[in-house]
């Protein structure tokens, strides 16, 4: 499933000197060719897409409310900038339930049988630039 966000990918690494607005509109492709395949796997945005920017080494974190009988599928994008992000979905308690850690830039979560409030954490580990920019999108399936 991620061979369609490589070529995104790989179009947007060839924008890399374009301005900021340039790569959020880069974000905003991805995200939406995810919705598209993802459609096309029976599942559903749940909510709206998160974008934001960070630098090298930092995250930021999101709640997530998930509900029992529901399969999620978490898909993070980044911009031409960056090589590596990392998704890690944790417990209201601090216990990991879920990450996507490999040495890539389009990490993905498959969450099953889980029900309350969890952390969403989105990780830049490698940007190439000051800062770059990510998206972040959920899907349900019911």
């Amino acid at each position: 499933m991620k061979l369609p966000f490589i070529a995104l990918v790989a179009a947007a690494a060839a924008l890399l000197s374009t301005p900021a607005q340039a790569q959020r509109e880069i974000i905003t492709t991805q995200l939406d060719s995810a919705v598209v395949l993802m459609r096309a796997q029976g599942f559903t945005p749940s909510d709206d897409p998160v974008q934001g920017t960070l630098p090298q080494g930092e995250d930021e974190e999101f709640e997530l409310d998930l509900e029992a009988g529901s399969t999620y599928f978490v898909v993070g994008v980044c911009d031409g900038g960056c090589s590596d992000l990392d998704l890690v979905l944790t417990s209201s308690s601090g216990e990991e339930v879920e990450a996507d850690r490999e040495l890539d830039d389009v990490p993905m979560l498959a969450i099953e049988n889980q029900s309350g409030s969890f952390v969403l954490s989105v990780q830049m580990a490698t940007c190439r630039e000051k800062e770059c920019h990510y998206g972040v999108r959920v899907f349900r399936s019911r």
